[in-house]
């Protein structure tokens, strides 16, 4: 009989062995064309592949695409995982206050599929044929390597490296964590790695295209050092030590020799989104622009397989050179697999806080209040920002991505659900037609509106809402040949717009907080082009104030002297907003118990178009679209100090007491079941 201490041991070998099993019978890679889709990892795994022939390398390498699209790492939908719900920009309900779980598959399943990394590599060191040959299989499986270590990293900070093959005697399952830096490290050797053995997304066949590339390599770094030098340099300041000493708690501070300082890893991640944006700029990426001022909104539900009608233009993925890395879906041979277009109608999917829906700038690329003096007694609205008067006013003359992304009031969208009766058939308009009522001061129940599915009513505040944010449309698909379940758009993983954040922020914090307009044109301003913004430059903000800017750590409205690393966090928020970037760009930035805590406010209802206006569906018509007395908000409103409070009138969407989140948030904790197996893995501070 196994010593009780052994038994553990090998039970946790023996599940963590069959899960590496299981990995490789998964769809294979799911980041390319059909062609790519196609080519099927042997059916006993990446472990029963005898590694004779490159051609055994590239199908191990082609069972190593595990990552989070549609569905995350637990074959579950991924909404909270890459929607960037549970966020300032999202909306709050409530967080925070948990305990350790006894399991958590963010820890089991990037080990898992580190492990047929591994192995790969293994055997790559001992083929006896051409290196080359193989080179681009070994470059994947170090991208991929890193890929997990990166993910773990971002969950629990410090963790053990895995970077062979385990055995059930292996000392690393009774070893202690490495620290976050020594993992940082790894993962940025790997990825070095990667680049020297990857092809240039030029080099690969179109039957291979979505394969990863020495640019996605290259992108990848860039993403990495930026997270962890601004993780380096702002963390410190939350007064909460999350490294721990490694022996009571934590990872520990270890780091390893040659380690890069804060301004080494800003300048290689200026210098990796330099080379990928000049790669750009022959051809080989672009940002995707085919539907006018609707590109953003359409960017991300192309879905054009079996003659789907994806948008007003019929342009299809194979218009799309944006995506550096994505997980490749296709109707035919591996469908999304969850009720996306549902979950959106539903607003179950992406979603806009208050906050962050004024954030989006005006056309003129100024905010929506702004200030000449940094007094709010004489703030005034923007001269393109059309105000509250009317239910349409605020969209006017805005960003795109906010124009494009949210249900706007005078106006309904397609759908690929049929409950909805508005599934795109043809490519003529962006837009339903509407149908309005005939009259609004007399209910007309003969009125075709009300039978309509293109029908658009006065918006009501009903049902104990707390009016927090906007409604966001993005990643619906629109299509009528897209049942339930079988939506099947790319998952952007990295995408150019990214890469030119990357550059903007690196840029910025390397000079401390100063940016030239040649830089920013370089970048950002190109991202700023397709939304209808106009470019960021120094002048552009010079002495302006930012009069509509929310301060979370106040929870209220300030005036704020506009600055270039603000802008291009601005910029960020705006561009990649839904993509899972937000949590950890809050934590990198070290204002993660700040902007998740506190009371916050909704959207503006007093002295609007809510209380001038009267309702004209069948159900509440005549009622007026604000109506407290019969239908109260939830948390009710603000009214501040006085009226001239610049919040005056707003509902209030979250309360204090439902935000729990505090410093020890910024890393997971280690599932329990894992610590008793190796009492050497310490828990995170404060679990």
């Amino acid at each position: 009989m196994l010593h009780s201490n052994n038994l553990l041991k090998y039970k946790r070998m023996k599940t963590i062995i069959n899960k590496f099993f299981l990995v490789s019978a998964v769809v294979m890679a799911l980041t390319a064309c059909s062609d790519f889709l196609d080519k099927e990892p042997l059916s006993q795994g990446t472990e029963a592949i005898v590694f004779k022939t490159p051609e055994h390398f590239e199908q191990a390498a082609n069972a190593l695409y595990n990552v989070i699209g549609w569905k995350n790492l637990d074959d579950k939908p991924s909404y909270d995982d890459i929607m960037d719900r549970g966020t300032d920009i999202s909306g709050l309900g409530s967080n925070g206050g948990g305990s350790a779980p006894e399991e958590n598959w963010s820890w089991d399943k990037p080990y898992s599929h580190i492990r047929t990394c591994n192995i790969l590599l293994e055997k790559a060191e001992a083929y006896d044929g051409s290196q080359s040959d193989i080179a681009q299989s070994v470059g994947t499986a170090y991208f991929f390597r890193a890929w997990q270590h990166f993910y773990l990293l971002q969950h629990f900070g410090g963790v053990p490296i895995s970077d062979h093959v385990l055995t059930v005697s292996d000392g690393v399952l009774q070893a202690p964590r490495n620290s976050r830096y020594e993992v940082a490290a790894f993962i940025m050797s790997d990825l070095r790695e990667a680049v020297k053995h990857l092809p240039k997304e030029t080099e690969i066949p179109e039957g291979s295209k979505g394969k990863v590339s020495k640019e996605a390599a290259k992108s990848f770094l860039a993403r990495v050092l930026l997270y962890e030098a601004t993780w380096e340099k702002y963390v410190p300041a939350i007064n909460y030590d999350l490294d721990g000493d490694g022996t009571s708690q934590g990872a520990g501070t270890a780091k390893p020799e040659g380690y890069p300082s804060i301004t080494d890893m800003l300048t290689e991640a200026k210098q990796m989104s330099k080379e990928v944006i000049e790669e750009a700029e022959s051809g080989t990426y672009k940002l995707w622009t085919e539907c006018d001022s609707l590109s953003y909104y359409y960017l991300f539900n192309i879905d054009d397989k079996g003659g789907n009608i994806p948008n007003f233009k019929s342009a299809g993925k194979s218009t799309n050179k944006e995506f550096i890395f994505y997980k490749k879906y296709d109707y035919d041979l591996n469908r999304g697999g969850i009720n996306l277009s549902h979950s959106v109608m539903v607003g179950a999917a992406t979603g806009m806080s208050a906050q962050f829906g004024e954030s989006f700038l005006c056309r003129n690329g100024l905010p929506i209040r702004i200030s000449y003096t940094g007094s709010m007694s004489d703030a005034q609205n923007n001269p393109e920002f059309e105000g509250y008067a009317t239910f349409i006013g605020e969209y006017r003359n805005r960003d795109y991505r906010f124009v494009g992304c949210t249900f706007l009031p005078d106006r309904v969208s397609y759908s690929s659900r049929t409950e909805d009766g508005r599934q795109r058939t043809d490519a003529n308009q962006p837009y339903p037609t509407p149908v309005f009522p005939k009259d609004n001061d007399h209910y007309d129940p003969t009125d075709p509106v009300y039978s309509s599915s293109c029908a658009v009513f006065h918006p009501t505040i009903r049902n104990n809402s707390t009016m927090g944010g906007y409604s966001s449309r993005k990643y619906l698909i629109e299509g009528a040949n897209r049942p339930d379940n079988t939506e099947s758009a790319d998952f952007p993983l990295i995408r150019l717009a990214e890469v030119h954040c990357i550059y903007a922020e690196a840029t910025c914090e390397l000079n401390n907080g100063n940016i030239s307009d040649e830089d920013l044109n370089f970048s950002i301003n190109k991202n700023r082009a397709r939304a209808g913004v106009a470019p960021l430059t120094n002048a552009l903000i010079a002495n302006v104030w930012d009069a509509g800017y929310w301060d979370h750590a106040t929870g209220k409205t300030i005036c704020k002297k506009m600055n270039m690393l603000d802008e291009i966090r601005r910029e960020r928020a705006c561009e990649l907003f839904g993509e899972g970037f937000r949590m950890d760009d809050l934590k990198r930035w070290g204002i993660a118990h700040i902007n998740l805590t506190g009371r916050k406010l909704g959207r503006h209802v007093l002295r609007t178009a809510y209380e001038t206006e009267k309702a004209n569906d069948a159900t509440y018509f005549g009622e007026p679209c604000y109506y407290p007395e019969k239908y109260p908000l939830l948390y009710g409103l603000y009214e501040g100090s006085d009226p001239n409070d610049p919040d005056y009138g707003r509902s209030i969407a979250t309360l204090a007491g439902n935000l729990l989140y505090t410093q020890r948030d910024y890393l997971d904790p280690i599932p329990r079941q894992q610590i008793r197996l190796n009492p050497q893995l310490t828990q995170n501070p404060g679990w």
